[in-house]
């Protein structure tokens, strides 16, 4: 199994992109994979020509399972999860909750979480950005409000067994980690914290800053 990781990125970037998502599902599967670093171009994209046919809109995570390509975040871990029989019950009805959450993080909750941690990192250079601040966070708190109260009562996102809808979640969490968004939900906070004590996730994230070349805890 072949994953395509980043190798360089502004510091800017540390510990959000999504090559995270991929490696740490396959670290929880138990599946031995080799990363192919790429460089971070311009706008997140790569502009090495032998990347196109693999990754057609240049981004990264891709994975390559002995010829068989496969692109987007969300689509690589609910395929390992399905081929290794890992972080997904067998359960039709049970598995469906895996799904939906995991939508939900990604259709629901990220494209609000973006905007809030581009706004931030711009600043007075994007006023429309900036202007639009406060109502992304608004419709953020419409998810996460109900949500912190769900985990009062489970461990994890779709009950007590931690899946891959937890590692899309918490990584779409983690794009909200630097900014005052999840301080009002404590059981968000101790969820996430539950998440990225797994021995999984430190270990991929030890070997994303080795790999980036930065001092540990850049990332974090």
């Amino acid at each position: 199994m072949k994953v395509y990781v980043f190798k360089s990125l502004p510091p800017f970037l540390w510990g959000y992109t999504r090559d995270i998502r991929a490696m740490w599902t396959l670290e929880e599967c138990g599946v031995a994979y080799e990363t192919v670093g790429l460089d971070c171009g311009a706008n997140g994209l790569q502009d090495e020509t032998w990347f196109e046919p693999i990754s057609p809109f240049k981004q990264v995570p891709a994975i390559d399972d002995n010829g068989y390509i496969l692109t987007e975040s969300g689509a690589i871990v609910l395929y390992l999860a399905e081929k290794f029989e890992k972080l997904i019950p067998k359960d039709l009805q049970k598995r469906a909750q895996v799904y939906k959450w995991l939508i939900t993080s990604l259709n629901n909750i990220e494209p609000f979480a973006l905007p809030v941690f581009f706004a931030d990192l711009q600043g007075d250079s994007n006023p429309p950005m900036k202007a639009l601040r406060p109502w992304h966070v608004e419709i953020l708190e419409r998810f996460l409000g109900p949500i912190d109260e769900m985990l009062k009562k489970q461990t994890f996102i779709t009950g007590n067994d931690f899946t891959v809808a937890d590692i899309i979640f918490t990584c779409v969490l983690r794009e909200m980690r630097k900014n005052e968004v999840l301080k009002k939900y404590s059981n968000i906070q101790k969820y996430r914290s539950r998440c990225e004590e797994r021995p999984a996730f430190i270990k991929v994230l030890n070997a994303y800053e080795d790999r980036l070349g930065i001092a540990r805890g850049s990332a974090r």
